[in-house]
């Protein structure tokens, strides 16, 4: 009796496998049908947006770093000065620089454009928002260097001390900034203490900006 039940389950059960695997199947096409294929779009743009940078990505992002580059020349008059081979250093950035400072607002234009055409911008691979991002991080931290200077005591300004906070201000941006085109160039994150943290949450605030 016990094995009639077993066998007329199982019969059930066979009889109901097709109608349920078609069942599934109009579902998922309803359900395929029901979404958006703009949304389909933007999830595949993410997807390749986040994946690794291609060698024009990569050249990309690199190519910001030039904005802390440029601002930090005028601190390595004493670097320049004492060790000639350094020099490449000034001469390379030399011709953006002059487009750089052609006008007194065009810094401030530079940095809008850096934020709002490539940080903000989604369309972009997400590798070169965070290196743009960092780029301009480290654009801050040269200009608080700057600001420290001119407020600097005559006293100070005029010694040795300022020679050697040059020296060492120059040595810390220039630095920071060849580590992070080495990397990037690379196709890695350059990951900068304090910094990159900070970098990585403000691109992913800006997505819902």
């Amino acid at each position: 009796m016990q094995q009639r039940r077993n066998q007329g389950c199982a019969a059930l059960r066979s009889s109901l496998r097709p109608s349920l695997q078609r069942q599934s199947r109009q579902q998922l096409q309803v359900a395929a049908r029901a979404r958006d294929p703009d949304e389909l779009e933007a999830e595949d743009e993410e997807e390749l947006n986040k994946g690794p940078p291609s060698l024009f990505w990569r050249v990309f992002a690199a190519f910001c770093y030039l904005v802390p580059w440029i601002d930090s020349i005028t601190l390595g008059k004493e670097i320049y000065r004492r060790f000639r081979n350094l020099l490449v250093f000034y001469f390379v950035p030399g011709p953006f620089s002059q487009i750089y400072f052609s006008s007194q607002f065009s810094p401030l234009i530079v940095f809008f454009l850096m934020f709002l055409a490539i940080v903000k911008n989604k369309k972009l691979h997400h590798f070169v928002r965070f290196n743009c991002m960092q780029a301009i991080m480290l654009d801050i931290v040269v200009m608080l260097f700057h600001i420290l200077k001119s407020y600097m005591p005559a006293e100070l300004k005029w010694s040795v001390v300022s020679r050697y906070v040059d020296m060492f201000a120059w040595t810390c941006c220039v630095g920071t900034v060849a580590y992070c085109v080495f990397w990037t160039l690379r196709g890695y994150y350059a990951d900068v203490p304090f910094v990159s943290e900070s970098v990585y949450h403000q691109v992913q605030l800006s997505e819902y900006a």
